[in-house]
């Protein structure tokens, strides 16, 4: 019996959960109801200034090392900062067991780097403006001192226009 009195009673006066709140009150009129002002509505950010393209600088790094099997390379392209470029390849270079005295070979910024083995297994680094003139000064560099490369590979770390 209890419940149906309950049951008859809620849906006979309904019970508001929200805060009761007059237009124009608050605790500025010394009532304390707090304020039922409509929200306000806020205006939407303004888009981001469209920036023109512009040429965004990138840098190449070329690590080489000792191995059982000879000297060896490894190469970063497209960093954004020369060091960080240099210490990637480092890292790269240090993660390779078999691989003893990492160092630098070459490091650019806005060029590329070819990288060659000449017929007695030595590495050779070449540094140009382009991929084709870091290739070519590559191969005319063992010309000119008689030896026969082979290119290896290119690590790429020209500017880009976006």
């Amino acid at each position: 019996m209890r419940y149906l009195l309950f049951l008859v009673a809620a849906l006979a006066f309904p019970v508001s959960l929200q805060a009761q709140c007059r237009m124009g009150s608050g605790p500025d009129h010394g009532d304390g109801i707090p304020y039922c002002d409509a929200p306000q509505e806020t205006e939407a950010p303004a888009p981001p200034p469209a920036l023109p393209p512009s040429w965004q600088d990138f840098a190449a790094a070329v690590v080489w090392a000792d191995s059982d099997e000879g000297d060896q390379f490894v190469g970063v392209s497209k960093y954004v900062d020369e060091q960080m470029a240099v210490e990637a390849a480092l890292q790269k270079c240090r993660k390779k067991t078999q691989w003893r005295n990492c160092s630098l070979a070459m490091s650019a910024t806005n060029g590329v780097i070819a990288v060659g083995r000449d017929a007695q297994g030595k590495l050779r680094v070449r540094r140009s403006t382009s991929t084709e003139d870091a290739r070519g000064g590559l191969l005319d560099k063992c010309a000119q001192e008689k030896v026969q490369c082979r290119i290896l590979a290119t690590f790429d770390g020209l500017a880009e226009y976006f």
